[in-house]
Parts: structure tokens; C-alpha cells; sequence
């Protein structure tokens, strides 16, 4: 098993489609990788009043898609599709426990993204962040297409 620290934590969307866009205040986190088809195990600490929503979700066992960014803040953020399991009361914390699957797409989306921006003709001085912005709104349409499968279907392709 891989542990990493846990920095940041969005949710994105409900099993239902609702979009949440919601930002977890995150105290201290983990992220272990079970080594199992891209499964994983979330800990994250967080402040007695985030987690009235927390509890929310964990109650109602609600499939959650989420983007967790790992190590440093400077990371990309990673899909996962997550569901809250546990949670326990400390002093003036709370601890809650999610299990996720990480989305990742088959392919490296890096030449699509290239081809995309040279056939839009964008300028060499504008390549990079184009190419940086292009390749992020390709993760996000990509997570949220798997994460749509994986509630009607089971899995994700």
C-alpha cells in the first residue's frame, strides 16, 4: 500500500447530477491506495463545522465525484468517484473515512490536446497555458463522463 498526504478535496457531483462544487476544509488528510483497480482509502480531518455536511453524505451513503489533489497544492487535482464510510467525533474535530476509485482515462489525452490547439491555430507564445487550460477542461469533461457511467453502469471505461 502507498500513502500520501491528502491536500485538498473538492466535491463535484452527486450520484443524482446535482453539481456541488464544494470545497472541503481539509485540517490533514490521507490518501492510501488499496493496489487494486485504481481503489483507494481517503482519511480527512476536518473542522466540527464541515462536518455537518460530511455527515450528510455519509448517512446517506451518496456516490460523491470528487477532485482530490495529492502531495502539493501545485498538483492537478485527480477524479475520484467516493463514498463516505466512517466518520468519528474528536474534541473539536472530526474524522471521516471515504472509499474511492480513482478515474483515470485509458489514454494520455497530451497529443488530442496538441492537435486540438495547432488546428486551432493558436500562436507559439500561447501554446502552453492554452495547452494547460485545454488539457484540464478535457480531465474535468473526462471525469464527469466517467463518473456518470460508473453510477448507471458499475464501471467506466
Amino acid at each position: 500500500m502507498k500513502t500520501f498526504r491528502l491536500v485538498q478535496v473538492r466535491l463535484v457531483q452527486d450520484e443524482y447530477g446535482n453539481e456541488l462544487n464544494l470545497p472541503i476544509n481539509l485540517l490533514d488528510g490521507l490518501i492510501i491506495s488499496k493496489e487494486h483497480d485504481n481503489e483507494w482509502l481517503l482519511e480527512m480531518l476536518v473542522p466540527t463545522e464541515a462536518a455537518v455536511t460530511l455527515h450528510h453524505y455519509l448517512n446517506k451513503r451518496i456516490l460523491l465525484l470528487a477532485e482530490a489533489v495529492i502531495t502539493s497544492r501545485a498538483n492537478q487535482p485527480a477524479a475520484v468517484a467516493l463514498t463516505f464510510t466512517s466518520e468519528r467525533a474528536l474534541n473539536d474535530h472530526h474524522t471521516f473515512v471515504a472509499e474511492g476509485l480513482m478515474l483515470i482515462p485509458k489514454q494520455d489525452a497530451t497529443k488530442q490536446v496538441l492537435d486540438s490547439l495547432v488546428g486551432e491555430g493558436v500562436a507559439k507564445a500561447n501554446l502552453k497555458p492554452a495547452f494547460f487550460e485545454k488539457k484540464v477542461e478535457l480531465q474535468q469533461s473526462f471525469s464527469r463522463s466517467a463518473f456518470n457511467q460508473l453510477v448507471k453502469t458499475g464501471s467506466y471505461e
